[in-house]
């Protein structure tokens, strides 16, 4: 499951806002915290430090211009993290310094338009893996095709995304640079008929031996 961190001050008028947000976040499949819901013996700062560090993607808010924000929002971004950008301020107030980035403006009669928003942003801070598993997925699909003579034709690019995203909900993606766990997870996904059990034993079979 992909780890989600919201930066955000931590101020009472936002804790709602804070709670709806989450719940969002965790019916697209990912785990959603910020820095004050755990309890842990560590200093504050070094809690949020290592939540950016261990995060997939960040949610920074920046509305009012809160100092802790743009400070955890630099740790953010010296750690190459994946962020998105949204505020409840017009858009022209942000620091000039973060300015040039996207925003996603928010309010309280626009709900559904900055759902859309944020979903999209969301798929779209994947989308280079995702493209990468699916042409990953099709050479490995030849391969095992080839080594196995199987007669299959493969999945749609939209329903193998859609079992890749679905399999998120519920475990990490592999990393592109492991191999072994790349084919496990790719093969059964970019075959056309997963309901086929004959074809599922012989995937099995053919990777019990493919790493030997």
């Amino acid at each position: 499951m992909r780890e989600c961190f919201v930066i955000m001050p931590f101020v009472s008028e936002l804790h709602y806002f804070y709670l709806y947000l989450k719940r969002h976040v965790e019916q697209l499949g990912f785990r959603c915290e910020r820095g004050d819901e755990r309890v842990l013996t560590k200093p504050i700062l070094e809690k949020i430090n290592d939540a950016i560090r261990n995060a997939d993607v960040i949610i920074a808010d920046c509305s009012g211009r809160n100092p802790n924000v743009f400070y955890e929002l630099g740790i953010a971004h010296a750690y190459g993290k994946k962020v998105i950008l949204i505020t409840h301020d017009p858009i022209q107030e942000a620091p000039s310094d973060i300015r040039h980035y996207d925003f996603i403006h928010y309010s309280l009669d626009e709900h559904v338009t900055f759902l859309a928003r944020l979903d999209n942003a969301l798929r779209n801070a994947f989308v280079e893996h995702y493209e990468s598993l699916f042409q990953r997925a099709g050479l490995i699909f030849a391969e095992f095709t080839s080594a196995t003579q199987a007669q299959m034709i493969p999945a749609t690019k939209e329903a193998f995304l859609e079992r890749v995203m679905s399999a998120e909900r519920n475990q990490k993606l592999p990393s592109l640079d492991d191999e072994p766990a790349v084919v496990e997870f790719v093969l059964p996904r970019i075959i056309a008929d997963i309901a086929d059990v004959a074809i599922m034993t012989q995937i099995a079979s053919w990777l019990s031996t493919k790493f030997k």
